[in-house]
Formats: structure tokens, sequence, C-alpha cells
């Protein structure tokens, strides 16, 4: 009996999440309220579960990777591989901080959801929407004229980081700044496959583990304060299955 409790509770939990972030999109109309890509707008077709979707409104999804971006400063192109539904790959070219963004996706619908967003916010002759990250990354890459020194990656690829990121990558990649979600907690042998994409950045070439173990600070969120606890630590909650780290390697 515990056992089917467990699984409805979090089904419930899950829905709920859901209804509320969508009530907060709705409210806006898709447009982001606050945080570094405000008035950026959002379409409808999410390439994303809907629970994402209020933290986005509200500018605070994943924002230690848009503050690290922020931390940066203006660069040339971002590169994202596993861009989804184009949130993090077209907030820094709508605000300004880079000139081009280049999307890899894998699914049809994630690249029609970039698209979408890109032409909602008239940024669609600045954004480049290609398929999966494959072992041709490297021919791709160089296809597209990018000027690494002046650019950032951002990788989102479920797992298939530690077999994408070979020294190879990284050596072609060393002098842009790369920053990769790790999902080894979701995968076997994970502490290995972590050690091993570490191992294969080249010496001399500094990186930093960052992670997501505060919670969002809601003052002076109006949204956020006007819920009762529980549905504000539902919207809060980006779903994760273990907080969330990011590789960060920097020239």
């Amino acid at each position: 009996m515990s056992k089917i409790f467990n699984a409805i509770s979090k089904a419930m939990m899950k829905q709920r999440r859901k209804m509320l972030s969508r009530n907060i999109f709705d409210r806006y109309n898709g447009t982001v309220q606050l945080g570094p890509y405000k008035d950026m707008k959002l379409g409808r077709r999410s390439n994303i579960s809907q629970g994402p979707l209020a933290l986005k409104i509200l500018g605070l999804y994943e924002r230690h990777v848009t503050e690290k971006i922020r931390q940066i400063g203006k660069f040339q192109t971002l590169i994202n591989f596993g861009a989804a539904d184009g949130y993090m790959a077209l907030g820094p070219l709508f605000n300004g901080t880079c000139n081009r963004s280049i999307c890899f996706e894998m699914t049809e619908k994630g690249r029609e959801s970039i698209k979408i967003n890109a032409k909602l916010n008239q940024i669609n002759q600045k954004v480049e929407v290609l398929g999966k990250v494959d072992d041709t990354i490297i021919e791709q890459l160089n296809e597209l004229k990018i000027n690494f020194k002046n650019s950032v990656i951002l990788c989102d690829i479920e797992g298939a980081e530690f077999s994408t990121f070979s020294t190879d990558l990284f050596k072609f990649l060393k002098r842009s700044t790369i920053i990769i979600e790790l999902h080894d907690r979701l995968i076997n042998d994970g502490q290995g496959l972590r050690k091993s994409l570490i191992d294969n950045i080249p010496k001399g070439i500094n990186y930093e583990i960052i992670a997501d173990h505060k919670s969002i600070n809601f003052n002076g969120i109006k949204d956020l304060e006007e819920l009762n606890d529980n549905d504000r630590a539902l919207v809060m909650s980006e779903g994760r299955k273990f907080f969330g780290e990011w590789l960060v390697v920097s020239p």
C-alpha cells in the first residue's frame, strides 16, 4: 500500500506543480517578468516539462548558470548543446550579451520550439538551429566560422556529455568558456564517468564545479509571496532528482 500511495502522491505533486506553473505562465502570457531575460517571450509549444515554466517567467530558472553567463560579460557567440526550447540559448541574445546563438537540439519538437521563440522575440536572423550533437561535432563547429576566443558553450545533453567531451573536443574549444550540466548521479558508473570527463580537460585550463544548493530567495516576488508554503515550494522546485551541478571550464 505504501508503494501505491507513494506513486500516486508523486504523480499528484507533479501535476499540481505543472498547474501552478502554467497559471503564472498564463498570467503574463509567456513574457518573462524578472531576471536577466526580462521581457523575452516564450511560446506555448515547449520542449520541456511545463513544471519549470513559472521559474522562467520569474527569471529564476537555473540561476547559477545565468549568473555565470552574466559574470562573463559580453561575448560574440553562444553555442548550446541540447537547447530544448531555447530559453538558455536565446536569453543572452535577447538581452544583448551575445550577437549570435547556435542551437544544437536532437528533437524536431525542440528545434521547432526554438524557431518559434526566436521569431517571437524578433531575433531569428541571429539564430542557427541544428540537430543532434554527435561524433562529428568538431567538424560541424569548424564549418560555422566561430571565433572561439569570444564564445561560450553551454551543454545540457542528459548524460551524453561524458561521451561527447573527449580530450580532442576540450582542446578544440580551449579558448572558450564551457558550462556543462552534470548528470553523473542519474547513470551507471557516474562517478567514474565524472572523473574521466574532468581528466579530459587539458592541463593548464581552469575548471570549477558550481552547484545549486541554496533555496531560491522569493523576497519581493509577489507571485511567489502570495502562495501558501506548499504551493510555493512546488513552483520554486526545478523538479530535479538530485541538486544541479555544472562543470565550468575557463580559458
